[in-house]
């Protein structure tokens, strides 16, 4: 199955975290902080072909952001198998990553994640995964965002009461 697998750089500007900062006027300090992985799964022969021939100008539209503290942009993108190596195996990236799928519902983008935590979790114990899901907007913005978590005792919207109790007994 021929997946679009998009990868992203993160940058925080330091210098506008000081009190003095004016943005535009003193000198910013970028600092690389990263990236995401974004993809898209189940692409037909014609989704194929227009990437191909036109990019993708509608998802750079809605990952790609910049203000005076942030921004995020494309750095690569590639139409390959599933698989961290293309092999159609396992993850599209590493083990500690959050790939964010993109997938068209209802004429329109949404965004999901779910992410396991490993042995080396900071998590509240009782939290076995996590799972968001958002309409991302021009610029990186997002709607319509909801987050679950995952217990023994099955699935919990974050202002939960039962997943407050859980975590607490934790």
């Amino acid at each position: 199955m021929q997946t679009l697998v998009i990868y992203t750089q993160h940058r925080e500007n330091y210098a506008a975290f000081n009190n003095d900062y004016q943005h535009g006027v003193d000198e910013a300090h970028w600092k690389f902080k990263g990236g995401s992985t974004y993809f898209v799964t189940g692409l037909t022969e014609a989704n194929i072909n227009s990437i191909v021939a036109n990019g993708i100008p509608t998802l750079t539209k809605l990952i790609q952001s910049r203000n005076e503290v942030f921004e995020e942009y494309i750095i690569n993108w590639e139409i390959r198998d599933l698989g961290k190596n293309g092999d159609g195996k396992g993850p599209i990236c590493e083990s500690w990553e959050c790939p964010i799928e993109f997938y068209y519902k209802d004429s329109q983008w949404n965004c999901r994640t779910h992410h396991t935590p490993g042995d080396e979790s900071y998590w509240n114990p009782a939290i076995i995964s996590r799972a968001e899901q958002w309409t991302p907007g021009e610029g990186g913005s997002r709607s319509n965002y909801a987050c679950q978590y995952k217990t023994a005792n099955g699935w919990f919207d974050q202002k939960d009461p039962q997943l407050k109790t859980e975590c607490e007994a934790a």
